[in-house]
């Protein structure tokens, strides 16, 4: 009898210490399990995201129709599979003794899982809201007041820039992408080079001195004001009328600066548009490029400009992080490299070097367009992608 109770005691305790033991292991897989899923479906929600843009633009630089897709959230419920298994063992109880039997059971479980997610077309009121009806001014002021950089907005958002001086007097430039070619150099005199030089005009305006309050109660009503620069007579705020959005306002000096927003599908076509040009004449390294520049990312001063937006064959990329790759009649293309924030290579005394092609700006093409398209959505277009753990 001592040896059974010992036996049994024995196989207590080894039972105790594995499910101890197993308890902890079971806690970090699982915990493993959840934060790999997350990062998965991150990684997997974004390049769809950026792939549509970038098959648009692609679209729109061959001037074909653009389409877009709602992609509501990824759900992963794994599947449970168990194996079991019984086994008999026996302890001797000593001589002239019978064996004495005990039953062991095994199970094992295996999990099975495969994401489920749905893409469909928006339906025609979304589709409208989403891609066709002009960027409400509070997103363009978002924007403009939360540091991203300003002359990639005002290219990207801005279809035209009204101006009226003290007499009144009314000056439209237009955003036009299929009349803007090398970078608006002297010698380019066309409809969209007029827009992008009064933009670069503008942007000295502002980037010269902080905005300036400007405000009086009693001074002249403006609706839709964002910023004023030295405005020679007072203004003041008003209310919108009741169902009526009113463009961004800038009172600089004695002019009126009004700016006139795009709706999603024309910024992706503009810059679609901006690429036909480039592709007509792509880069030594088979890159298709912008006509236009703006200033590169992290360089000191701005630097000497980066295209807008830059497409490359993947044949031609260089091995890296890209922010959208999407296959395209028969060939793959990316864009949106990462980049360093700060400058590019060291020269030889240690001085870091300014090297445009470092400041790449096609990645953030790629998320304002992102951005806007969730901001233009309803909530329920746009749910989080959801994990469903069922033990």
């Amino acid at each position: 009898m001592k040896r059974i109770l010992s036996a049994l005691a024995a196989c207590a305790l080894a039972a105790s210490c594995a499910t101890a033991l197993s308890i902890p292991s079971q806690r970090e897989r699982l915990t493993r399990q959840i934060a790999d899923d997350a990062v998965a479906f991150n990684e997997a929600y974004a390049q769809a995201v950026s792939a549509q843009i970038l098959l648009n633009v692609l679209r729109s630089r061959d001037r074909l129709p653009r389409h877009y897709l709602a992609m509501t959230g990824i759900s992963d419920s794994p599947s449970w599979t168990y194996n079991q298994s019984v086994g008999v063992g026996s302890i001797p109880l000593g001589e002239g003794g019978s064996p004495w039997g005990f039953g062991s059971a095994e199970a094992s479980r295996e999990t099975a899982r495969r994401p489920s997610y749905a893409v469909q077309p928006f339906d025609a009121p979304t589709l409208t809201r989403t891609a066709f009806e002009p960027t409400e001014p509070y997103v363009f002021a978002h924007y403009w007041r939360s540091g991203w950089p300003r002359d990639l907005l005002m290219l990207v958002m801005v279809e035209a820039i009204e101006k009226t001086d003290a007499e009144g007097r009314v000056q439209v430039f237009t955003n036009e992408a299929n009349t803007i070619f090398q970078d608006c150099g002297p010698q380019v005199d066309t409809l969209g080079c007029a827009y992008v030089r009064e933009m670069r005009d503008f942007m000295v305006s502002t980037d010269a001195r902080p905005p300036e309050s400007g405000f009086d109660a009693h001074g002249r009503a403006l609706c839709g004001i964002v910023e004023a620069y030295a405005p020679t007579t007072p203004v003041r705020h008003q209310a919108p009328a009741p169902g009526v959005d009113c463009d961004p306002v800038f009172p600089i000096g004695s002019t009126l600066v009004r700016l006139r927003l795009r709706s999603l599908d024309d910024m992706i076509y503009y810059v679609g548009e901006l690429m036909r040009a480039g592709a007509m004449a792509p880069g030594a390294r088979g890159a298709i490029e912008a006509q236009v520049s703006v200033r590169a990312a992290g360089l000191r001063g701005g630097g000497r400009g980066v295209p807008l937006f830059r497409i490359l064959p993947r044949g031609a990329a260089e091995n890296g992080i890209y922010a959208a790759e999407v296959e395209y009649g028969g060939a793959r293309y990316v864009a949106g490299p990462a980049i360093g924030r700060s400058c590019g290579a060291e020269t030889s005394d240690g001085v870091c070097r300014d090297v445009a092609n470092e400041g790449d700006r096609s990645s953030s093409v790629l998320s304002l367009i992102a951005e806007i398209l969730a901001l233009n959505q309803s909530p329920d277009s746009i749910r989080a992608p959801s994990r469903l753990i069922a033990e």
